[in-house]
């Protein structure tokens, strides 16, 4: 209280520059608390932070520039933001506002209603600026990618073209006469020249995709030089704003510096000049409200006592020299806090919004150029294709049997061929037709075995049991007897098949004469004789089970009732022919001989089956055959194999 009095009673000189003015403390203390409240009451966010992103972001590879800032001690709190330059102020494509202007919106995509929502909008975050700076490079990379494919494009056309109209014509003007005449030559020349056609129009289409190609490479060009310099104008702004809001904070803090060596010295010349010997005891509260130099002093408990021997006119000087430093500090601080605000409206009022309205322009201009060169491009393309397809087929019936399609149809052939034969055999003499008279030659017995075999392999079951008289084919019982002789033991015997030059070695024998063949010979390889029964089987023209009745014993395989399906198998058996009906019971029973010994050949009734099966039923319609009718063949075999004595009889 007493300190508040003292300040309330006191008027001194302020002295700055080359002037000076009464100031009184209570004014002073005003003006620095108005200033205050005027800088708390509108939160200052700082720029640093609002462009921080767009800065990392759309200014990570600008070129370092010098932003030419406003000297604040030259001019009051007045600003004239016409003043400022931006490096060169340039609106998309060069053009200048007025052109711009002139630009139908609608063909840019936005109206100006949106335009102006969206500047809007841009304007409301950190990256705006940087989003529309990605937005126009995406945009140039798609320039570039579209402007690089039509360039190639352009390049394989022409290539295109050009070797067509050379292919077409080297063979056209060749001298080689060694190929057909007649109507075949002409349609053949007529050919050539609708290809050496299609050749020429595919080098005008190259050029029309070359100038596209032209024009997007410099609609990319224009957008990354309006992108560059819409960038760097706007970060020579942004710049400005920074730097001065970095001496905004240095005179903060300059001003609060002065201020609080000020009321040091006031309270040093309260004690000396008033003569109060205010010690504060340990214990006691620290000043209500106080701030600054008091509340450090007050909390730390380390007032001072004074002393008699300080010069009071000393700590008066000290104090008025305070006071003039603090003014000083005071006014630059309200000089840049005043330029700092405006420079940050007219950043955030006017430039910022200008310079994405031009980059958002730019972008605009881009994406209707773009869109417009590939909707040329596609006309072009389509354009094209129609004039090769009316080369190749034209649709003006003057012209219409002129078409290449036409052109093939009317080759006469029979006609050619007459030609040529007529040309062909006038130098020629005609052929003596009598017949010669045979004489056969007369061969050696052992010649004669060898020259005609009696095959086996790939006959009907009937033409061969026809042929040698026999009710089963001799290859079937003597290779059952050699595998019931030697390897009814033999592990896998059926399912592990022999080494298939083995086999092959053997099927030669047989096919050749196989009465004069001794299986005894292959005792030791009997799998090889194993795997030869079951090729003869295999290569049967009409399976086992004939194919004839392959759908009966599949459908009867699909019976669930096992006896009704035995019934119904047992019937089907019965219809079987007698060279096929023969061979199976041998082959059965045979078969129910190696299941027998289960136990040392582990091939059982269902391991036989497995085999077996698809090797004696083959489906006559290989196309509609279903994977699920293995299980049922396999079924019909297993069927057969656990009935063996029903079914045959015995």
């Amino acid at each position: 209280m007493m300190l508040a009095t003292t300040l309330g009673q006191r008027s001194n000189t302020v002295t700055g520059g080359g002037g000076s003015k009464k100031t009184g403390a209570p004014e002073m203390m005003r003006s620095q608390t108005q200033t205050q409240h005027s800088s708390n009451s509108q939160p200052r966010t700082s720029l640093s932070r609002r462009a921080s992103l767009a800065l990392r972001r759309g200014f990570a590879d600008a070129d370092d520039t010098e932003a030419d800032t406003e000297n604040t001690n030259d001019h009051d709190g007045d600003y004239d933001g016409t003043k400022e330059t931006t490096g060169g102020e340039v609106l998309p494509f060069a053009m200048n506002d007025d052109q711009m202007r002139q630009l139908n919106v609608n063909e840019l995509g936005f109206s100006q209603e949106e335009n102006d929502k969206i500047v809007h909008i841009l304007c409301d975050f950190e990256s705006g600026f940087s989003l529309m700076l990605d937005r126009i490079k995406q945009n140039m990379h798609s320039c570039k990618e579209v402007a690089t494919f039509l360039k190639k494009r352009a390049t394989i056309e022409e290539d295109y073209g050009r070797a067509m109209c050379k292919l077409s014509q080297s063979i056209l003007n060749s001298k080689n006469d060694d190929g057909k005449k007649g109507s075949y030559s002409d349609a053949w020349k007529h050919t050539l020249s609708l290809h050496d056609q299609v050749g020429e129009n595919r080098i005008k289409f190259a050029q029309t995709i070359a100038s596209v190609a032209e024009e997007v490479s410099t609609l990319h060009k224009n957008t990354e030089r309006s992108r560059k310099q819409l960038k760097e104008a706007g970060y020579k702004h942004w710049k400005a704003v920074h730097e001065s809001e970095n001496a905004l904070e240095k005179a903060k803090s300059k001003y609060e510096s002065c201020s609080e060596d000020w009321e040091r010295a006031i309270l040093t010349r309260e004690q000396v000049i008033e003569g109060g010997s205010t010690m504060m005891m340990p214990n006691s509260a620290p000043i209500r409200g106080a701030s600054g130099l008091a509340k450090s002093l007050s909390s730390l408990h380390i007032w001072k006592q004074a002393t008699t021997t300080t010069n009071p006119a000393k700590v008066q000087k000290q104090e008025d020299d305070a006071r003039t430093r603090a003014a000083i500090a005071n006014e630059n601080y309200k000089q840049q806090l005043g330029t700092t605000n405006h420079l940050r409206s007219m950043y955030f009022q006017t430039h910022l919004p200008r310079f994405i309205r031009m980059l958002l322009e730019t972008n605009e201009a881009c994406d209707h150029g773009l869109q417009t060169q590939l909707i040329k491009h596609a006309k072009d393309l389509e354009d094209a294709l129609m004039i090769e397809a009316a080369t190749l087929s034209p649709i003006d019936r003057d012209k219409i049997d002129s078409g290449i399609v036409k052109t093939m149809e009317h080759i006469n052939n029979i006609g050619d061929f007459e030609q040529y034969m007529m040309a062909y055999f006038q130098n020629t003499k005609q052929l003596q037709k009598s017949d010669y008279q045979y004489s056969p030659y007369s061969m050696s017995p052992e010649a004669f075995s060898l020259a005609h075999p009696k095959p086996v392999f790939g006959l009907d079951l009937s033409i061969v049991c026809a042929r040698d008289d026999v009710q089963v084919p001799t290859i079937v019982d003597k290779c059952i007897q050699a595998v019931e002789k030697y390897g009814l033991r033999t592990q896998g015997l059926y399912r592990v098949s022999a080494a298939h030059h083995a086999v092959q070695k053997l099927r030669g024998v047989l096919d050749k004469d196989v009465d004069k063949v001794n299986l005894d010979e292959w005792a030791e390889e009997i799998s090889v004789v194993s795997s030869a029964l079951k090729l003869y089987f295999r290569e049967l023209p009409d399976s086992l089970f004939p194919k004839s009745m392959y759908h009966a014993f599949i459908d009867a395989a699909k019976i669930e009732d096992e006896r009704m399906r035995l019934i119904s198998i047992h019937e089907l058996v019965n219809q079987l022919n007698d060279a096929h009906y023969s061979t199976l019971q041998a082959l059965i029973g045979h078969l129910h001989n190696v299941q027998q010994l289960e136990a040392e050949n582990r091939m059982g009734i269902q391991n036989l089956a497995i085999v077996w099966g698809p090797t004696l039923m083959d489906c006559p319609d290989a196309s509609n055959f279903e994977p699920s009718e293995l299980r049922l063949q396999s079924r019909v075999l297993e069927t057969v194999l656990l009935n063996f004595s029903r079914i045959f009889e015995l």
